[in-house]
């Protein structure tokens, strides 16, 4: 913001002159979604004022970017800002949108969005925050989820009631931010870890309701770069992909292609190998070998999501990711076992193996619409990073199946896989200590996981 005057690097100020202060607003009461985000917490000084800013000069601070918000780092002496505004404090929100859960990047963007003469402000101080933090044990969070369309009068009215009930049965608290005609409104889900993700996980079908029923127009993308597919006679948009890693398929002579499918067919009708194997009825002898289990969670990661899984072995945490990803798109009890479908994949390494995996499974939903419940690891070679797993479900049906949230992609930004000895990252292979940085404490009786962030 240094065209606004807000200084993005660390810089020394002289000590800030006397400044007016804030009275009536400083006595604020805390807003809901940092109740909702600390509940049982009694916030001391919880402190509103409005920017000043300067057509030439802009507001003369000094921000750095934290998990709560800015930072105040420095104040000029002539900056005229509110005597709350000072170093120690953090911004917590402008104009009554949250700052605190995003990342910088976001971050970024939200308070320039607000960012003009008058904005309304929420302070804290740092200290408090921590504090906060340490007594909430590290389970208090928000997730910002974006809109994705004008937010039309229309739209705020009908989408505001459904999140009060929405907040009443999800126990977190639902909240629409923006202004109505703002295109980067978001929805703030507020309370601990686990309930927020859960609802983040089930946000997605309300808003698909709201944003189809109010014909509010998407944002963010063009038409010709959209496409659309038929479902159980349903037509789907969907929107293109951020940042997708796509493999080069290999040039094939299409003589010597058709010539091995020729060869493929003619094996499977010898000895009953072949694609006749990879796709397959449950039923005919391809039944899953491991019980039914739901050992992963979601975790916020602004316009994306984080799968999280667990498990007693390496095997059994991949396939709960696997798993994690079908259960993000609906719910997987209504997915009945009446096929199933081999994948394999190879990597580099570890997590390229992984991201493979996914794909595959990824590609297949797009291509075949199948919607997997179960997902058993078959083979998997960690030397030579190569696996074989089979899902087991059904095609994908609008009138039977809820429809979730879309993943369009998979992507190998903060992938992580944690054993009880190491933690695997984009950065290398280092011995897992119980520092939160290095992999933390070996979860009780599941010491394998894995993180794939996903592309919503």
């Amino acid at each position: 913001f240094r065209e606004h005057g807000v200084a993005a690097t660390p810089r020394h100020w002289p000590a800030p002159r006397p400044r007016p202060s804030s009275a009536a607003m400083a006595a604020a009461e805390a807003p809901k979604w940092l109740l909702a985000a600390f509940p049982g917490y009694q916030w001391q000084k919880v402190q509103r004022c409005e920017l000043k800013v300067r057509p030439q000069g802009g507001a003369g601070l000094q921000f750095e970017a934290t998990e709560f918000g800015y930072l105040i780092e420095g104040v000029e002496n002539d900056a005229g800002q509110d005597a709350c505004l000072q170093s120690g404090s953090s911004v917590i929100s402008i104009n009554d949108v949250p700052l605190m859960g995003l990342d910088e990047d976001a971050l970024n963007d939200t308070f320039g969005n607000h960012f003009r003469d008058g904005a309304k402000v929420v302070v804290l101080s740092s200290g408090e925050l921590q504090k906060a933090s340490e007594q909430a044990n590290g389970q208090g969070h928000i997730a910002h989820v974006p809109l994705g369309c004008q937010c039309t009068a229309e739209l705020r009215s009908g989408l505001s009631r459904d999140l009060d009930e929405f907040s009443r049965r999800s126990g977190v608290l639902a909240e629409l931010c923006g202004a109505e005609s703002s295109e980067s409104a978001t929805i703030v889900l507020a309370g601990t870890r686990d309930k927020v993700c859960v609802a983040r996980s089930e946000l997605g079908a309300l808003l698909s309701y709201h944003k189809r029923t109010s014909g509010a127009p998407e944002t963010g993308a063009a038409e010709d770069e959209s496409a659309t597919v038929e479902v159980a006679g349903t037509v789907m948009r969907s929107l293109p992909a951020r940042n997708r890693r796509k493999r080069a398929a290999p040039e094939v002579d299409p003589d010597e292609e058709e010539n091995a499918a020729n060869d493929s067919s003619a094996k499977g009708d010898d000895d009953g190998s072949g694609p006749a194997e990879k796709v397959a009825k449950v039923g005919s002898g391809l039944e899953p070998e491991m019980p039914e289990q739901h050992q992963y969670e979601y975790m916020d990661h602004t316009a994306d999501v984080i799968l999280h899984s667990w498990g007693t072995t390496l095997n059994e945490a991949i396939g709960q990711v696997c798993v994690a990803f079908f259960s993000y798109m609906t719910e997987l009890e209504k997915i009945e076992l009446e096929t199933s479908f081999e994948v394999e994949a190879k990597g580099h390494d570890m997590l390229d193996m992984i991201y493979h995996l996914l794909d595959e499974f990824l590609f297949h939903f797009g291509t075949e619409f199948i919607m997997c419940r179960r997902v058993d690891i078959l083979e998997f070679d960690p030397d030579n990073f190569s696996i074989r797993a089979r899902g087991f479900g059904e095609k994908f049906d609008l009138a039977k199946h809820p429809q979730g949230t879309e993943i369009k992609a998979i992507t190998m930004h903060q992938m992580k896989i944690l054993t009880p000895e190491t933690l695997t990252t984009e950065e290398g292979v280092i011995p897992r200590t119980s520092d939160l940085m290095e992999g933390g404490s070996v979860r009780e009786g599941f010491p394998y996981e894995c993180y794939v962030l996903v592309d919503i």
